[in-house]
């Protein structure tokens, strides 16, 4: 009886907004949670509000569906409906949404393509051009540009009927181009309207040329770099040029959303040895054996730590304590090399810390992991000989927790920057890597000094 109230309740939304479509009062996202939400309690519904959706509103449902909820939408929509959705989007979304049905469907993707005019496809087929860590990949080919011999007063009139027929969204300033089509400025709206406006934006522009100076990004510049320049001077939008300075598009703030939030969960994924695109597959063998490579590399080191025990194998069992005691050392010392791990390549991700002050970093991490192990070594200490009222091992115990702490904390911010160095993503494999470090070194340490002072 729930489901059914539930989905009463969404199709009655669906069926308002569908009514009062020009009012809008649903925004896209709010559309899409709907979508979501329909599709897991009833999928003849999902499809058939799928179908009735408007083109103007269908793009952005389609682009937040997962692989296979798009795959059952694509099958109830026709070619001519998904030729005039993929037509209603700006172009970067167009792209994104066109290569997610080819990953579905090529032959769909290759009709959808040919339906579109030619203006249309060369700039879809720009945008597929560039790699996907390269800024052009995520400029949107839509962008309201003024020539620097204009007046203000006719961009004002020219941008007022572009917004009156819907072709301009989200602009929030004025790319300035010259005889030859190249970037010459950026000029806000809200400086627009102080100007003369019987003046052309080349006398104003004279006036203060490093006021309107445009800060632009190369089409094949790093999209992390460009994210950090949102970051840095507070963006809403930049230009994107070739090499030329031909104005090619611009990117946005949404862009940028996309971006960090991609590559927070790339950094994710690979912090636990995992590829993000085989995960998200249909394919079980694929998972396995992406995820079986890790897992043989950490077996491998595990073999490793476990050799590093067998050593003192009879230190161990003259006192079965240390066996009860080692894996403190290890654990814990882990546990603080992964604090150093995270946040080192966590300020690498964004920028914080580079060539020139990477060694201040690593100092701070030393002295934070010897000022905890200080104090972690005094509470293991105490806690060994409350335990074993044995005091050789309780001060071992100590010793060994204040060194593997200091351990941790030089390989935990080594670990990032020595991969960095070897033009490897800090996050695959650091965690592994340092866990092998930390545990074979805290065992050898521990069981070493047992066997030195106590035997």
């Amino acid at each position: 009886m729930r489901i059914g109230r539930d989905v009463n309740q969404l199709v009655d939304m669906l069926e308002a907004f569908l009514r009062n479509q020009r009012e809008k009062q649903l925004h896209y996202s709010e559309l899409s949670k709907i979508f979501i939400r329909l599709r897991k309690l009833d999928k003849e519904k999902f499809l058939e509000y799928i179908k009735r959706m408007p083109s103007s509103d269908l793009g952005d449902i389609l682009l937040s569906l997962s692989e296979n909820v798009l795959e059952e939408a694509l099958q109830a929509l026709s070619v001519k409906k998904l030729v005039s959705t993929i037509k209603r989007l700006e172009s970067d979304d167009a792209t994104d949404l066109l290569q997610d049905i080819e990953d579905i469907d090529e032959e769909l993707a290759v009709q959808i393509l040919e339906g579109l005019d030619y203006k249309e496809q060369e700039e879809i087929q720009l945008l597929k051009s560039y790699e996907e860590d390269q800024a052009g990949a995520y400029m949107q080919t839509e962008v309201f540009v003024a020539s620097d011999s204009e007046t203000v007063k006719e961009t004002i009139e020219r941008f007022r009927v572009l917004k009156i027929n819907g072709e301009l969204e989200n602009v929030s300033s004025v790319f300035i181009t010259g005889d030859y089509k190249n970037l010459v400025a950026t000029i806000s709206l809200e400086d627009i309207i102080l100007f003369d406006l019987n003046k052309s934006f080349r006398e104003l522009i004279i006036k203060s040329p490093e006021k309107y100076k445009a800060r632009y990004v190369r089409d094949i510049d790093d999209i992390e770099d460009v994210a950090k320049l949102f970051k840095e001077y507070d963006l809403t939008a930049i230009p994107v040029v070739d090499d030329h300075g031909y104005l090619l598009g611009r990117i946005t703030m949404d862009d940028i959303y996309d971006i960090v939030q991609e590559i927070a969960t790339e950094q994710i994924y690979n912090f636990a040895g995992v590829d993000e695109d085989v995960e998200t597959g249909k394919i079980v063998l694929n998972v396995s054996r992406k995820r079986g490579k890790w897992q043989f590399l950490n077996m491998c080191t595990a073999f490793f730590a476990a050799s590093v025990i067998g050593r003192f194998q009879g230190t161990i069992e003259g006192l079965p304590a240390l066996a009860v005691l080692m894996p403190i050392v290890a654990s814990m010392g882990g546990n603080t090399g992964n604090q150093a791990l995270t946040v080192m390549v966590r300020q690498m991700a964004v920028g914080d810390v580079d060539n020139s002050n990477w060694l201040q970093s690593l100092i701070k991490e030393i002295l934070v992991a010897i000022m905890n192990g200080f104090i972690f070594a005094v509470l293991v200490a105490s806690g060994s000989y409350l335990w074993f009222k044995n005091i050789k091992i309780s001060v071992i115990m100590g010793i060994s927790i204040l060194v593997n702490f200091g351990i941790a904390g030089l390989c935990g911010t080594m670990i990032p920057l020595f991969l960095k160095k070897m033009n490897t993503d800090p996050a695959v494999g650091s965690s592994i890597l340092l866990t092998m470090i930390t545990d074979a070194l805290g065992f050898f340490i521990f069981l070493g000094m047992a066997k030195l002072f106590i035997y």
